[in-house]
């Protein structure tokens, strides 16, 4: 395989994680469950079986995350067995660990990988390119880590980190033939499901075409494949939880700056699938059920997604929502039609309102409005904040006394909308 078929070559200076597909050295093994404390994980692989092991537990998603870094380490110093950091410091800012203790964690971790070992029984594995393991093999077990050392020094200095790799999993790493390069930059910010989604998605998607898909099948393979693809150890027996936790990881790298490309969930006859669109391309790939919406629902949801402090491109995250999606955030907001004078009277009152409560209360109830050829206004409020005795009800009541027989919930609008797209597909 191409190491760096999918990539734009442009994005040269980036770095890139050497990603393996084939002998699960990818290093994302196990996710991070609460429920889960386990000392072995086993997974189907080629045919054969995986069992990943440790006296400390199975790898988290940090122990996870410290071991791409290595790895990416040691590629770009041509695979070297050795490789040195300046300091524990070093590590911990640049894995982003954000614990109050990071130095234990990473400690932690460094002892749980030198202690990691990796069986691999009746799988297709090259084991030409082990020194020690020649012709075909029933079982192979390795080793990650060799040693590691961390420098004592002065007080007040920092504490050099030395990693030594094992020389069996190094030429794993180095001579399997299945594998891409990918941007190693998102993956810091990633949690759990998404840090394994987003690895996964990898193998799948054709950054050239802009396009990639996989079929996984019905609930039951669902979770199957949550458990051999995603690396699970939670022990999920019904596909609900499984398609809550992808939904969720779906969401966070569909928001994210730095990942190239969108992912979606469908279901077609009980059977699931995702699809992989390029950022990019979206417009000409699929259809976006977000620039189908008339302006002041279009607006409104990017209030209501904006309101999500952690959420940093709404405008992409509301263009990547299927119409169920947009359809439960659209819930959540009333559409008022008005007459154009009621609202110049709303709009005068918010200027000159000397109460600052009521008016912030006011500013916060509008999410949009949309003024109509015919001197309509469409009004969008947030359904929470909008009850009686608010600024806004008051107003309207005074303004426009009949407006409870005009008012809409947004979800009712989508649906007109979805309605006249399925029509618009089955004439063309």
């Amino acid at each position: 395989m191409n190491p760096n078929f999918g990539l734009d070559m442009a994005d040269k200076e980036k770095r890139f994680l050497r990603l393996d597909f084939n002998l699960l050295m990818s290093g994302t093994w196990v996710l991070t469950e609460k429920e889960a404390k386990l000392n072995l994980f086993e997974k189907e692989l080629n045919g054969g079986k995986v069992v990943i092991s440790s006296i400390y537990g199975v790898p988290r998603v940090k122990d996870s995350k410290l071991l791409d870094y290595l790895m990416m380490t040691s590629q770009e110093q041509n695979w070297s067995k050795v490789i040195e950091f300046p300091s524990l410091n070093h590590l911990a800012k640049t894995l982003k660990f954000s614990t109050k203790d990071n130095f234990r964690e990473l400690k932690q971790s460094l002892r749980l990988l030198k202690r990691l070992t990796i069986e691999f029984h009746n799988c297709f594995i090259d084991t030409g390119v082990l020194e020690h393991f020649k012709g075909m093999s029933e079982i192979v077990e390795i080793g990650v880590l060799q040693g590691y050392q961390i420098k004592k020094t002065k007080r007040g200095k920092s504490y050099p980190v030395k990693i030594v790799f094992d020389d069996n999993f190094l030429a794993l790493c180095k001579y399997s033939l299945g594998y891409k390069l990918i941007p190693y930059a998102p993956i810091n910010g990633l949690r759990d499901t998404a840090y394994a989604l987003y690895k996964w998605a990898w193998r799948w998607f054709n950054a050239e075409k802009g396009y990639g898909e996989r079929w996984i099948g019905d609930g039951k393979k669902l979770v199957e494949w949550y458990k051999n693809e995603l690396n699970s150890t939670a022990n999920y027996k019904y596909p609900s939880k499984v398609l809550e936790r992808i939904r969720s990881a779906i969401k966070q790298l569909n928001e994210h700056n730095q990942v190239p490309f969108v992912l979606e969930l469908h279901e077609e006859n009980g059977n699931y699938k995702i699809e992989i669109h390029r950022k990019d391309l979206c417009t000409l790939k699929r259809e976006i059920p977000f620039d189908r919406l008339p302006k002041f629902l279009r607006d409104a949801a990017i209030k209501l997604i904006e309101k999500k402090k952690h959420i940093k491109e709404p405008y992409a995250l509301a263009r990547s929502m299927s119409w169920k999606e947009l359809e439960e955030l659209l819930k959540k907001v009333l559409v008022v039609p008005i007459h154009e004078k009621t609202w110049s009277f709303i709009e005068f009152s918010l200027e000159n309102m000397e109460n600052e409560k009521e008016k912030r209360e006011l500013q916060e109830t509008i999410l949009s409005h949309e003024r109509r050829d015919n001197g309509e206004v469409f009004l969008t409020v947030e359904k929470a904040r909008f009850k009686k005795g608010n600024a806004l009800y008051n107003l309207l009541d005074m303004f426009s006394p009949n407006w409870r027989n005009l008012v809409h919930e947004g979800a009712g609008y989508l649906k007109e909308e979805k309605l006249a797209a399925t029509r618009e597909k089955s004439v063309n």
